[in-house]
């Protein structure tokens, strides 16, 4: 993969790039994985580890380069950025992301490490740091009755949006991993009514019965519904409340 040739200059959507077999079958140093990816905005951790194998019959000088593409910020430091590897041997290197600086803008930050073996072919290994959109993971909410008081038989419509899609200045879809529904009143949680994960962005439902986490019959009076949404990219938490009340 480090041999392919790059057709766009976005590693996001080419990946390493087209496969080219005459310079692969040249390649003298194989890296593993062939594409870095350090999370969204590096939360997920900004260091990752690159092996390197030397697949020729000679022992070999390696360095290491980086090549911006799209830092948006970004710096890559590599350790060591020298080194030997004795033939049919494998060694580690780190690759350590610094997003100290990056771009809020959306999108994703990307470049590619360099590797250089004598007079070998370059080996390219991609990487890139994604930059969700900052929009909420949890909203709209809205709670709606369907009878005079909550029950069994005429329950309270929970409605909220999950997640978001984003169409500037590329499409994202950023979907929620975990969604709990916790019930509370004044500044005690009385536990956790729903559970759900996957949820792809859109309008849910849930139905309130005036019942407790356990099932219990709730007493009258207002109580809190908070929602809680995890994504699955490593970013931060949302929460949202409304009042609830059982009559």
């Amino acid at each position: 993969m480090g041999s392919a040739q790059r057709a766009d200059l976005d590693p996001t959507a080419s990946g390493a790039g087209v496969v080219d077999l005459r310079a692969a079958v040249q390649q003298e140093v194989f890296a593993e994985p062939s594409l870095i990816s350090f999370g969204a905005t590096g939360t997920a951790g900004a260091e990752r580890v690159l092996r390197l194998t030397n697949v020729s019959t000679r022992r070999l000088s390696v360095s290491i380069g980086s090549a911006a593409i799209a830092p948006k910020g970004v710096e890559i430091a590599v350790d060591p950025q020298h080194l030997r590897i004795r033939q049919g041997a494998s060694t580690d290197v780190v690759v350590r992301a610094d997003t100290s600086n990056l771009s809020s803008a959306a999108g994703a930050a990307t470049g590619e490490l360099v590797l250089r073996a004598g007079g070998a072919s370059e080996v390219h290994v991609p990487w890139a740091v994604a930059v969700p959109a900052d929009v909420d993971l949890v909203s709209r909410v809205a709670i709606t009755m369907t009878g005079t008081r909550v029950s069994d038989a005429t329950p309270a419509a929970l409605s909220f949006v999950a997640g978001s899609v984003t169409a500037t200045p590329d499409p994202q879809v950023r979907a929620v991993e975990l969604m709990d529904v916790e019930l509370w009143r004044g500044g005690t949680r009385l536990g956790l009514l729903a559970r759900r994960r996957e949820l792809l962005p859109g309008r849910y439902t849930f139905g309130l019965t005036g019942r407790g986490a356990t099932g219990e019959r709730l007493a009258r009076g207002t109580y809190t519904i908070r929602l809680l949404a995890f994504p699955g990219d490593g970013t931060r938490k949302q929460a949202d409340t409304i009042e609830y009340r059982v009559r």
